[in-house]
């Protein structure tokens, strides 16, 4: 029966940002082939070791909360973009109208 834990072993984890941890070590694997991954869990939860760059990838806290707002904030921003044309045309419409009793 081979063991799999055969060698120096690293440990590394992130209270914070489940993310951390996997992105220093997928950088590090980048330049460091003899860096094989044996094991990846977030949140209780085992995941094959190829998940690790998908781990990676994860946004940070701040890049999730950012990606929120920006997706909250765009319906508001169409709206006020909205009615921000009615008064627009108005005006173009009624400069029309002139130009063309100007013109007549």
């Amino acid at each position: 029966m081979q063991d799999g834990f055969v060698g120096p072993l690293l440990l590394a984890f992130s209270q914070e940002d489940p993310g951390a941890a996997a992105r220093v070590i997928n950088d590090f694997a980048k330049d460091h082939d003899e860096l094989v991954v044996k094991m990846v869990s977030i949140n209780g939860k085992l995941l094959e070791p190829s998940e690790i760059s998908v781990l990676a990838k994860m946004p940070t806290y701040d890049q999730a909360v950012s990606m929120l707002m920006g997706t909250m904030l765009a319906p508001v921003q169409k709206l006020a973009a909205t009615l921000n044309e009615i008064p627009s045309k108005l005006v173009r419409t009624v400069a029309a109208i002139r130009d063309a009793k100007e013109a007549g």
